[in-house]
């Protein structure tokens, strides 16, 4: 019960940003759990994480701001729609390395997401009230 007021918390006061990177994390966490799942044969509960993990890449999908993002947004869409789609193979399928992948590409998401989260603190105060990440400059 503590852990879970412990998380609650964070989420509650987290930046959108870290926010994000929250999502990556877990996504990548619940896939190394379905990964072991399926080797030890108990696929109901596999088949839960990888949903798990698709709900985590669609929120992703979802926060993307096409208006804001340019590019940027496009491609994420496009790669989040990628994952989603290899989830579901990987899940009917019960394919590793499906879930791998994307294990994967959720784990230079996650590096690349920390070092522009580095960058962005670097910006002055006044750019900071404008609030986000500014990934376009």
């Amino acid at each position: 019960m503590k852990e879970n007021t412990y998380l609650e918390k964070m989420v509650m006061t987290a930046s959108p940003a870290k926010l994000v990177q929250m999502l990556y994390e877990k996504a990548i966490e619940v896939l190394k759990e379905a990964e072991k799942l399926l080797e030890e044969k108990k696929f109901v509960e596999f088949s839960e994480k990888v949903t798990r993990a698709q709900d985590i890449i669609t929120e992703l999908n979802l926060s993307l701001n096409m208006e804001k993002g340019g590019t940027i947004a496009q491609n994420l869409r496009a790669l989040y729609n990628y994952m989603f789609q290899r989830l579901v193979e990987g899940n009917v399928k019960k394919d590793l390395e499906k879930i791998r992948e994307v294990e994967g590409m959720l784990s230079e998401l996650l590096e690349v997401w920390k070092e522009a989260m580095k960058k962005a603190g670097n910006v002055t105060s006044s750019e900071k009230k404008q609030g986000g990440l500014n990934l376009m400059g």
